[in-house]
């Protein structure tokens, strides 16, 4: 009995491989340059040529969790002016999203604050 082996599709049909477990690349063919040049396009230059540094990544969390608050007070803003132009339910998601966000970024914080103490700490 044998084992198979999933093959992997990329988005324009290359077969791709894994090469490391975060990375897939096409196995073979001249499109292989071409499917890593358009990666960055797909999910963001820094997560394809790893180039982000984590203050980067902390900053651009930040500012989504900022962004989230800012279209949740909007929407109860628009929601005052004119009531009719918002949807209650829209409202209701924004704070939702805008709440998940912050308690999440929260985590994410303390965890790493109490990480730097432990190393500081450690003995």
């Amino acid at each position: 009995m044998s084992i198979g082996v999933p093959r992997l599709i990329g988005i324009d049909k290359i077969p791709l491989q894994v090469t490391h477990p975060k990375h897939l690349v096409p196995a073979s063919g001249t499109a292989r340059g071409e499917a890593l040049a358009s990666l960055g396009d797909k999910i963001g230059v820094e997560s394809a040529l790893g180039s982000g540094s984590f203050e980067d990544a902390m900053l651009r969390a930040l500012d989504g969790v900022s962004g989230d608050q800012q279209r949740a007070s909007d929407l109860i803003q628009t929601a005052i002016t004119e009531p009719g132009s918002v949807d209650v339910h829209d409202i209701t998601i924004a704070q939702a999203k805008a709440s998940m966000s912050l308690n999440i970024s929260r985590t994410v914080l303390n965890r790493l604050i109490q990480g730097w103490k432990d190393l500081i700490n450690t003995r």
